[in-house]
């Protein structure tokens, strides 16, 4: 009797597992592909998974042990909005959404750069592969600087002299010679300028005396509250932030400088705003918003404000006012009537060059700072908050016709 119980529980066993494999086999077959696929069988792979009531993306042929196809799914991939690349130097596998700033260094094996719109990359000069940076079209880098493609011919000194420091200097002298007034001995040469003199900022030295260069007014340090006089009629000293306030305030206007002095300008053939830009002296009215420019309170750390450029293009006879915009990532600041793409910045107090300035921020907390390594570079914004380009606010008057244009100012 023992026995035949147990010949019934392993005949029972059986019949279950072989029950099973079938059913095993049937479930597995709606993601199985026959071997004669010949097709697009990605497409039979999403047709089994809409069956299925799975998501019918992201799924690819694999092959099992025995070699037969199956369907698997793998992770869904971003979508580039631009152009897939690989990054020359890293080979990291990156998306240029502009297509104008792509730079392939070899295409066919889909490695580049990608730069802002109007930018190319260029290797620095015999630098090697891991130097080099984004210009603007028609520029290449050359020692951290973006210089133009084309240079102008190499300025000549005549018989007896040679270049220093871009003035020609005599070139040795014989024993007991002295130099010319101006220069100094060294080396047997004579070198412009004297031997222990530095002349301070704003002079330069002329027959061995420092004089004032051309119109250059000496600047004082300002406390933004009249408590120093500005040294030249139509200069004013840079307004002061103190405690959580800007020194800056709503309704009033501004030029806007850097640490050495020159202006935040407009270009002329462009809509760029510039370091010492082609139009220069161009008030910036601070607001609170496209719609409220009126005059009112200092600006506070954290409150928000545009800049308004009360000049306009200089073609426009009707001298439309328009924005600072919103450009970052190495986008070049531009003039905008676009009320979609105002700036919006931020400040915090700092100095520049041994006078007030203001740190601008924009909304996603990135720094005001040059977009490009030139003598006269755009701006634009960039991530890191401490990395950047600290701007200096002058007040003037916000009627451009009135001279000069720190006379009339209302400081309240």
């Amino acid at each position: 009797m023992p026995s035949t119980t147990m010949r019934l529980i392993v005949i029972t066993a059986l019949a279950l597992s072989q029950a099973f494999v079938v059913l095993s086999q049937h479930a597995e077959a709606a993601f199985q592909v026959g071997s004669s696929c010949d097709g697009p069988c990605a497409s039979a792979c999403e047709e089994y998974a809409r069956k299925a009531g799975l998501p019918t993306d992201g799924w690819e042929i694999v092959h099992d042990v025995d070699g037969q196809p199956k369907c698997r799914r793998s992770d869904v991939k971003e979508i580039c909005p631009g152009v897939d690349y690989l990054d020359a130097d890293t080979k990291e596998k990156k998306c240029c959404q502009d297509v104008s700033g792509l730079t392939w260094i070899d295409k066919h094996a889909q490695l580049g750069k990608c730069c802002a719109k109007g930018h190319v990359w260029t290797y620095e000069n015999a630098g090697g592969s891991k130097h080099g940076g984004c210009c603007p079209v028609g520029f290449h880098m050359n020692h951290g600087m973006c210089t133009p493609d084309t240079h102008p011919p190499p300025h000549m000194c005549p018989a007896g002299f040679h270049m220093y420091n871009g003035l020609c200097a005599p070139d040795i002298l014989p024993p007991h010679h002295q130099c010319p007034i101006g220069t100094h001995l060294v080396d047997g040469k004579c070198i412009p300028g004297s031997p222990h003199q530095s002349c301070p900022a704003g002079t330069h030295l002329v027959d061995g005396q420092c004089v004032p260069l051309p119109g250059h007014c000496p600047q004082t340090c300002g406390n933004g509250h009249g408590g120093v006089e500005p040294s030249c009629t139509c200069t004013n000293s840079p307004v002061c932030g103190h405690g959580k306030h800007l020194g800056i305030k709503y309704g009033h206007c501004y030029i806007l400088s850097f640490a050495d002095g020159e202006q935040l300008g407009l270009d002329r053939d462009h809509t760029d705003y510039k370091k010492n830009g082609f139009f220069v002296d161009i008030p910036f009215k601070v607001c609170k918003s496209t719609t409220d420019c009126s005059r009112g309170k200092e600006v506070e750390q954290g409150e928000a404000f545009s800049l308004q450029d009360q000049h306009g293009l200089y073609k426009d006879l009707l001298s439309t006012k328009g924005w600072i915009n919103d450009a970052s990532g190495g986008a070049h600041m531009e003039f905008t009537t676009d009320l979609n793409h105002v700036g919006k910045f931020t400040g915090v107090p700092s100095c520049a060059g041994g006078e007030c300035a203001l740190q601008l921020h924009g909304p996603s907390g990135g720094a005001l700072a040059y977009a490009c390594p030139m003598p006269t570079p755009g701006l634009t914004l960039y991530g890191n908050p401490k990395v950047g380009q600290k701007l200096r606010f002058s007040e003037v008057t916000c009627d451009e016709y009135e001279v000069p244009l720190t006379s009339g100012i209302n400081l309240n």
